[in-house]
């Protein structure tokens, strides 16, 4: 029996691919899932022959799935040794997993970050904030959503948070001290490569918080935004258009990323600084049912293509 060629989507949340299975089920493209904190893999075996889509995420841990990601770096080199098709290889996922790397990728291609220190310990990142320009905002360099940022004003509360009980570890042990950045409104631009092609830009609400997750199951509750006319946290910016786009894909060329969301805000003298490269993008349905661009959908037409060209 002869086998049959499948896309393959490496993953850690059924939850993030539900719209992925629907477009590629309208297309009937044969898919598998293999989420990595349930399949079983013999590295001994040649893999399936196919198309590997690699949607590993850096907050994995907060869902139980503690190993996934550095399994799924087992995973990667495996198929990578067997010259498989993947998408968003094993290069995307070390940019996946550290805020540090994603920073200096992207200061390679002349791209302004907010000036950023890092700490492993406590004791490192009391005597690294005391002398860090206020406000700053903390972070993990392994995260995602926006988990564990804080925001502080003065020093004082900054000792409090980290010396008590509330501090949340990095899941790799090393935390961001990195300088605030008050956009000139109370938002931030998320612009979405597909097939390494710019896709659209979103505008995401930021008043409420620092988390700004677009998928749906990140956003259980209706909010009303006022920051633009649909009410959604997230609306998409039709003919967005920026020169820091062509800096973009160069970073994610550079780095075998080939779907993504880009993060970045305006101050208010007009200058844009850039936080997040996110190789696990997710979309919102709201702001995609008023505009004709549609990610999910777009990510199963290049998956369904590149299984056409696999032998």
């Amino acid at each position: 029996m002869q086998q049959i060629n499948k896309i393959f989507i490496i993953h850690e949340n059924d939850e993030w691919i539900g719209p992925l299975r629907v477009h590629l089920s309208d297309l009937r493209a044969p898919f598998e899932e293999w989420h990595m904190d349930k399949i079983k893999i013999n590295t001994l075996n040649n893999p399936p022959i196919g198309v590997f889509y690699n949607r590993m995420s850096a907050s994995s841990h907060t869902r139980g799935h503690h190993y996934a990601p550095e399994y799924t770096a087992v995973v990667l080199n495996w198929l990578e040794f067997h010259n498989r098709r993947v998408i968003n290889n094993s290069r995307a996922l070390s940019v996946e997993l550290s805020k540090s790397l994603q920073y200096s990728e992207l200061q390679k291609e002349g791209i302004q970050i907010p000036k950023t220190v890092y700490a492993t310990g406590k004791a490192q990142l009391l005597h690294l904030g005391q002398n860090f320009k206020l406000p700053f905002i903390s972070k993990h360099n392994r995260a995602g959503r926006g988990l564990g940022i804080r925001l502080f004003n003065d020093y004082t509360g900054f000792e409090q948070y980290v010396t008590s009980d509330e501090f949340e570890e990095s899941r790799d042990g090393i935390t961001l001290l990195q300088e605030y950045i008050k956009p000139k409104t109370d938002t931030i631009i998320r612009t979405e490569f597909v097939d390494s092609q710019f896709l659209y830009a979103v505008q995401v609400d930021t008043s409420k918080g620092f988390e700004l997750c677009p998928a749906d199951a990140c956003n259980l509750e209706d909010e009303y935004c006022p920051a633009n006319a649909t009410g959604n946290k997230f609306m998409i910016l039709e003919n967005f258009s920026n020169q820091i786009l062509d800096k973009y894909q160069r970073v994610l060329k550079n780095n075998d990323i080939e779907i993504a969301g880009v993060e970045f805000l305006e101050n208010d003298k007009g200058e844009l600084f850039t936080y997040d490269i996110n190789t696990n993008t997710n979309y919102n349905s709201i702001a995609e049912n008023l505009s004709d661009l549609k990610g999910m959908k777009s990510i199963a037409d290049f998956l369904n293509s590149e299984l056409q060209k696999v032998n």
